[in-house]
């Protein structure tokens, strides 16, 4: 009989660690102190520093952080060593993550997305390279790294269908169109869209594929477009209050996007869009201040701010490393206010979180 009950209680116990592991939980890099962090959306607290010193250098500075659909891997960008890391985060908020490998992809590391069937991890270069680099994520190498010579990404986003790449150009004004073959991880470009006199710093794609938003890190002005099926139309530009955008978050119905800008006079203001159909984008007139004050410049590509699993409240963390502070700041997407803060223990950059299943 005890044997029993021992038995009882084993599983009893394994099905709630199984259970608390499944739970969605957030993801945020440190970049100088080289550090990661979880965030519990549910208590809305952090952990302490994870995997400190082990994510490449001090010095190279961590940046975007990207996690597989499954949950299970969490990918941090270390942008001077110009590698990407894999860590095991599959045990939840409260298990502690395992450093599974690294990648070098020949040039400084910053913007990451994922493909969405969890194969392949996209990477742009926060320096001069025109270069795209694939890695295969299981595997934890490189399959290729294309050279387009006049055209030029630091910033990248994968559409839903996995199939629409779209890329940000800053110095020349334009975004990039690219075809991905799911099968073997190549890419071909298709097409650039001149959106000057914007400088786009970011992109981000609706969760029904058929909408993106660029983000300008100059004006109130940030180019639109609408997707088709993979044909990619410039709709034109939605003008916002403030200026100088670095993220963009959609959503998860993709009838709202949320738009950090960081003006030297306004600093942190979150701007909210409305969507209304396909490349329908319109500022909404509401603005969100977001406190504390954060720097005034922007990242290449680093999703800085992103929405708990739930959609209830956005995360903020900086646009930024000169002027940033150690505080996320949380919005209230229900009353668009900020409500609360965690602390990181460092500078917080990439932010992400796990997602619900439908």
């Amino acid at each position: 009989m005890k044997k029993q009950i021992l038995l009882m209680l084993c599983l009893m116990f394994g099905l709630v660690s199984l259970a608390v592991a499944g739970e969605p939980f957030g993801v945020f890099a440190n970049s100088n102190t080289n550090s990661i962090q979880f965030i519990d959306p549910a208590t809305q607290t952090v952990s302490a520093s994870l995997l400190k010193g082990t994510l490449g250098s001090y010095g190279g500075g961590l940046f975007d952080v990207a996690i597989t659909p499954n949950g299970k891997t969490a990918i941090v960008s270390n942008f001077g060593d110009s590698k990407i890391f894999f860590v095991d985060i599959s045990g939840g908020f409260n298990v502690a993550p395992t450093l599974l490998g690294q990648v070098r992809v020949g040039f400084f590391a910053e913007d990451m997305a994922i493909t969405p069937d969890g194969k392949y991890v996209l990477i742009t270069d926060g320096g001069f390279a025109s270069r795209i680099a694939v890695v295969d994520i299981a595997g934890q190498y490189v399959v290729g790294s294309p050279n387009f010579p006049g055209v030029y990404s630091n910033a990248v986003a994968i559409a839903p269908n996995g199939l629409t790449v779209l890329t940000a150009d800053y110095f020349a004004g334009k975004i990039n169109q690219f075809t991905f073959n799911p099968e073997d991880g190549t890419l071909a470009f298709v097409n650039a869209f001149y959106v000057l006199p914007t400088r786009p710093v970011n992109v981000e794609i609706s969760p029904d594929g058929q909408t993106a938003i660029a983000v300008s890190a100059t004006g109130y002005k940030h180019p639109v477009f609408s997707i088709n099926e993979g044909n990619v139309g410039f709709v034109g530009f939605v003008t916002l209050a403030h200026k100088s955008g670095q993220s963009c978050v959609f959503s998860k119905d993709g009838t709202k996007a949320y738009l950090l800008s960081n003006s030297t006079y306004y600093r942190a203001m979150i701007e909210v869009l409305d969507v209304t159909g396909p490349g329908l984008v319109t500022a909404s007139g509401v603005s969100i201040t977001a406190r504390p004050k954060k720097g005034t410049s922007q990242l290449f590509g680093v999703d800085t701010i992103a929405i708990d699993p739930n959609g209830e409240f956005l995360y903020v963390a900086n646009p930024t490393l000169s002027g940033g502070t150690q505080r996320i700041s949380i919005i209230d997407l229900t009353i668009n206010q900020q409500v609360n803060y965690v602390q990181g223990n460092g500078i917080p950059t990439g932010i992400a979180f796990t997602t619900i299943e439908d």
